[in-house]
């Protein structure tokens, strides 16, 4: 996700060279590099403790999904993880403090881009990934 946003974000500058002396723009960008390094840090975690975990059966347990959800006003980082062995299915699920933060740093980014320069960088990075997807 980081470099997705990075790429986008390099794009939207190449666009707009003034954005290299916004310091408003660049805060926020920072920002949400941080918070999106710190939710990569979290998911690594997350797998690395699936795949510390061992099935009832004693088998290897292998993350097979993964998804995000909602639960008593606190999102969850769900995986689903499956037994080499055994072939039996476990969810575990983990609070995500660094997806709030990720998500809210993003939208600040976006938003400001909106309003101060009419600019749609995700809608940008998504038409870009959509032109790839398509050439392939």
């Amino acid at each position: 996700m980081a470099y997705l946003l990075e790429y986008g974000l390099r794009r939207v500058e190449t666009e707009r060279p003034e954005l290299a002396n916004d310091s408003r723009y660049l805060e926020l960008k920072e920002q949400l590099l941080r918070d999106a390094e710190g939710h990569f840090r979290e998911i690594q975690a997350t797998y690395a403790t699936i795949l510390k975990t061992q099935c009832h059966c004693g088998g290897q347990l292998e993350p097979v999904d993964h998804e995000f959800g909602k639960s008593g006003g606190t999102i969850y980082d769900s995986v689903i993880a499956k037994c080499k062995s055994c072939g039996e299915a476990q969810a575990f699920q983990f609070p995500k403090e660094g997806f709030i933060s990720e998500a809210r740093s993003a939208m600040a980014l976006r938003d400001y881009l909106q309003a101060t320069y009419g600019i749609d960088y995700a809608g940008a990075v998504r038409s870009d990934l959509q032109s790839r997807a398509v050439k392939h």
